[in-house]
């Protein structure tokens, strides 16, 4: 039976939706591509139809991961009196921390694509880390470019940092006070003229 190109297109979305999840939550060699289909509800046999190889469906995964992340802190920070404190308390909470599946890339996967040897991998993680640190320049306080990226580099920096140290700590304690400790430093160490 032929399969129409639309559901085709579908079928392909689902997997690289399932796919971005699962990489996020497992780690890219955390899940092979047998039982990544089968969680997207299809059968590996029409993996290499859709994909010319995984290192191509992990690219595409987490961009649609990036695509996703970025999507939900604009909808965070839009409107807000204070764009940087909530980008901060969204992104460094307890919620990014018990929802890996659904969150930042840099958190779950920058590790893994630094040992990785797919070219295009690394240049997407390097554009991903990029557009954070513009995002954030724009949104931290100061006058001096320079000091501006400097101090994004070192906020995006701790932001990942507490997410990747909360999610390793097994005291959910520890883990809890990693993030208010940090998500309360950046929001009192930067602050813009309406929360100061």
């Amino acid at each position: 039976m032929k399969v129409s190109k639309e559901t085709v297109e579908q079928n392909r979305e689902r997997v690289i939706d399932t796919a971005a999840r699962l990489f996020r939550e497992r780690g890219i060699d955390g899940i092979g591509l047998v039982d990544l289909m089968k969680a997207a509800g299809l059968t590996h046999g029409g993996f290499y139809r859709q994909f010319k190889s995984k290192d191509d469906l992990v690219v595409q995964a987490v961009k649609r991961a990036y695509d996703d992340m970025s999507e939900d802190l604009a909808r965070h920070i839009t409107g807000s009196d204070d764009p940087l404190q909530a980008l901060v308390r969204h992104y460094v909470s307890d919620y990014h921390r018990d929802d890996p599946g659904h969150g930042c890339s840099l958190a779950s996967l920058a590790a893994d694509a630094a040992r990785h040897d797919d070219p295009a991998l690394r240049e997407l993680f390097g554009n991903i880390v990029g557009n954070y640190i513009e995002l954030l320049t724009a949104l931290v306080p100061g006058r001096d470019p320079t000091e501006k990226r400097s101090t994004a580099i070192a906020a995006l920096a701790e932001m990942i940092g507490s997410i990747v140290l909360s999610r390793a700590v097994p005291d959910p304690k520890l883990s809890g006070e990693i993030i208010d400790t940090v998500s309360h430093d950046l929001v009192t160490r930067h602050p813009t003229s309406t929360s100061a």
